[in-house]
């Protein structure tokens, strides 16, 4: 053979090989791949400390830990991504289970009692668009405040009792199962799905990904921005409310100290470590679930293998930060190349 017949397929070769290192490096840069690779290496460290780790029934457990904050992930993922933020759904998280326990236990029947609890939560949403659109109040502080007016009024329309007996009908909601699988992990895979689908194969989706990329080229291009704002601010306070039903329905009662700041700090975790952008614009609903799934992996990691509960807060925060910092990395990344 020539070598003039062996050049060509040598160039071939060369090229194909650059193709796949480019392709491996696309990879993993993709903060779901990074994600799955840190998940990978905690549980192979808790499997290593625990033998408990690997069980069948511990591996559900971790799945179900994460479910609720999947769930308010879900809408809070499209609201950053439309390039707007909520401090308050973790409050909503805890209004939406509370309304729907004391609507219950007036006898109000369950189906009416939880579009009820989820009307309310949606009149959230609306206020905290009010607030930012037409009061011109900072994301940030808007929600804030809103957080802080939920928790005394939360407090005070239950006297700061927690909300109970349940009926049995509405329990079964989060304590049953489908095939084997418990219907909180089958409605966070529904839910889950839906947003992906909206996100990613909708001209919602595409609209808002326009919005929180540039808010003022969307302005421009002439898209309907205040109707999208009013709808990702409504959609988060819908999945906070849902989870919150779905949580009264798993413990049996509507609790007052569900839900709080801690849950608003571990959705907003999830939803940056799991690759959403905090600029706006960028960020999948795979990367979040990946993302709920490892907060609640290293919590379970830190019980079986005996680690002081402190611990946790503390790797989340390294996390978070962490997630933040390969935030600005990519966006410089991205830029560079356009």
């Amino acid at each position: 053979m020539s070598a003039v017949e062996t050049a060509p397929r040598a160039s071939a070769r060369s090229e194909g090989d650059a193709e796949r290192r480019s392709w491996v490096r696309g990879a993993l840069a993709r903060q779901e791949v990074t994600l799955l690779l840190v998940i990978l290496l905690i549980g192979t460290l808790a499997s290593i400390g625990s033998p408990q780790f690997l069980t069948g029934s511990n591996i559900l457990q971790i799945l179900e830990g994460s479910v609720i904050y999947f769930v308010i992930a879900c809408g809070s993922a499209l609201l950053v991504i439309g390039g707007g933020l909520d401090f308050s759904v973790g409050t909503v998280f805890t209004l939406g289970g509370l309304l729907t326990a004391m609507l219950l236990t007036a006898g109000v029947n369950p189906i009416i009692a939880i579009v009820l609890g989820l009307a309310g939560c949606a009149v959230v949403g609306l206020f905290n668009y009010v607030v930012i659109t037409y009061w011109h109040v900072p994301p940030i502080i808007a929600t804030l405040g809103t957080f802080f007016m939920l928790v005394g009024l939360t407090t005070q329309i239950t006297r700061g009792l927690d909300v109970l007996p349940l009926p049995y009908e509405f329990e079964l909601l989060a304590q049953s199962k489908l095939a084997g699988i418990p219907m909180t992990i089958v409605c966070a895979v529904i839910i889950g799905v839906a947003t992906w689908f909206v996100l990613e194969h909708t001209a919602f989706g595409v609209n808002i990904r326009a919005l929180g990329g540039n808010r003022g080229a969307a302005i421009g291009n002439g898209l309907p921005v205040k109707r999208l704002d009013l709808s990702i601010y409504m959609i988060a306070a819908l999945t906070a409310g849902f989870a919150g039903i779905l949580y009264a329905s798993r413990v049996g009662s509507g609790q007052v100290a569900a839900g709080g700041a801690t849950s608003t700090l571990t959705v907003i975790t999830a939803v940056l470590i799991g690759g959403v952008s905090l600029a706006g614009g960028l960020g999948s609903i795979q990367g979040v679930a990946i993302g709920a799934v490892l907060l609640s992996l290293i919590n379970n990691a830190l019980v079986l293998t005996h680690v002081p509960p402190a611990n946790t807060s503390l790797i989340t925060g390294a996390i978070l930060i962490a997630a933040v910092a390969f935030d600005y990395l990519r966006r410089q990344r991205l830029y560079r190349r356009r």
